[in-house]
């Protein structure tokens, strides 16, 4: 059926987004501060990891996920009531320049050798703040710069730079700390940060109406909760984001572990195999890009979120197949994010969009440190090899549950075409 779909599916130019003059300021230093993010969370990841000992660097790695997505959980709706009321713009400016000196304070305390792994948790914690803001802001403010029927292609194209930082990131991480320790690469990431921050002064994007007298907080916070509560697409598409949040996103969040003590290999290890996945997500990038914005609303992200769970399975039986299944799980993970962000700005309104993308946020961002702490812990308890045949048995499961129970089937081709 997913074979089928996609052949019949229409075709388009997957750059086609670029020819828009604020996506183009916004896309190109994005790609640079994506790349720099890539290095950064290489570093942190490996940090942590050498801070401990193998029995006990799984449940470390997770908890440092676990601070960076809890704020996520805590402040998820007021990030949509501000977003809302300020515009994006101005939130993700916020974010970037926030994120930027948390970047040059790690380089400091690199450089100065005095990093503990409580400093570590902080800063994780201080990122998760900026994070919660960032992740719907960055999306909303993409819906605000490009037409209705250019957003699944901007969508695309950004999922496309992200995941070829996330392809080149990892092991220009691994040349940076051979050749000039990790303090430098800390540094370079506060760097690229500097692009972006001067492109938004340049962007135009919606203004926001901060003098509404008739506004209230928690009324408002309600409103998007309600609606997204009142529309079955919206919940089951969520539903689908919770369980790969949850069950998928631990596939790469626990990769150092895994890199480390199942397939027995290093940070270039590490880095190869995290390079195999951000060029599958690059195809899987491409494909979406692809294709036209009424094919992806209506995507059956089920499927997706079986391959995850295959992918996952396989490497559990047999570890070195990480370096080929990770393409497998990059490019699924990439049409799946692609079909769930574009249905959720599809189907939301414009005076609503900020509060529904926070939500959304609210489980990729919290749901996927959530399921990376907990099952850090199994690592721990059960081996991180045994707990990556956990998570591909829960997608699976996942999989033939929408098969077969009828209140989580949704008739997706009942979606009107986008204009």
């Amino acid at each position: 059926m997913l074979y089928k779909f996609v052949r019949m599916a229409k075709y388009s130019n997957p750059f086609r987004a670029l020819r828009n003059r604020n996506y183009l300021l916004f896309w190109l230093p994005q790609s640079v501060s994506l790349i720099g993010t890539w290095i950064d969370t290489t570093l942190r990841g490996w940090v942590a990891v050498n801070l401990f000992s193998e029995n006990e660097a799984a449940g470390f790695i997770g908890l440092v996920a676990f601070l960076k997505g809890l704020p996520t959980v805590i402040l998820s709706p007021v990030c949509g009531v501000m977003i809302d009321w300020f515009g994006p713009k101005n939130v993700l400016l916020f974010t970037q320049i926030a994120d930027a000196l948390n970047a040059t304070l790690m380089a400091y305390l690199v450089h100065k050798g005095v990093l503990s792994a409580l400093q570590l948790l902080f800063l994780s914690l201080v990122m998760g703040i900026s994070q919660a803001f960032y992740l719907p802001s960055r999306n909303t403010f993409i819906g605000t710069i490009v037409p209705r029927s250019l957003l699944s292609n901007a969508l695309a194209l950004h999922a496309m730079i992200f995941n070829f930082a996330r392809m080149i990131g990892p092991s220009i991480a691994g040349f940076i700390v051979e050749y000039k320790g990790m303090s430098f690469g800390f540094l370079i990431n506060a760097i690229t940060f500097l692009p972006l921050i001067v492109s938004l002064f340049f962007i135009k994007g919606e203004k926001a109406n901060v003098q509404q007298p008739e506004r209230n907080f928690f009324t408002d916070m309600r409103a998007g909760v309600v609606y997204i509560a009142s529309h079955k697409v919206l919940l089951v598409t969520f539903l689908s984001s919770t369980i790969y949040a949850v069950f998928g996103m631990p596939y790469s969040m626990l990769m150092q572990a895994f890199a480390k003590s199942a397939v027995k290999t290093g940070l270039v290890g590490y880095g190869l195999i995290m390079g195999s996945m951000g060029l599958g997500a690059l195809v899987g990038a491409m494909l979406a890009g692809s294709l036209e914005v009424d094919t992806v609303v209506k995507f059956r992200e089920e499927y997706l979120i079986l391959w995850i769970g295959l992918s996952t399975l396989v490497s559990f039986m047999y570890p070195p197949a990480a370096f080929v299944m990770s393409f497998v799980n990059g490019a699924s993970q990439t049409i799946f994010f692609n079909t769930a962000n574009t249905r959720t700005q599809y189907l939301s309104p414009a005076n609503m969009k900020g509060r529904t993308m926070s939500l959304y946020a609210l489980i990729n961002n919290g749901g996927s440190p959530v399921g990376t702490f907990l099952f850090g812990l199994l690592g721990n308890k059960i081996g991180i090899r045994n707990t990556y045949g956990v998570l591909a048995s829960a997608m699976i499961a996942y999989f033939l549950a929408r098969k077969s129970i009828k209140a989580l089937q949704i008739d997706l081709e009942d979606l009107p075409q986008i204009r």
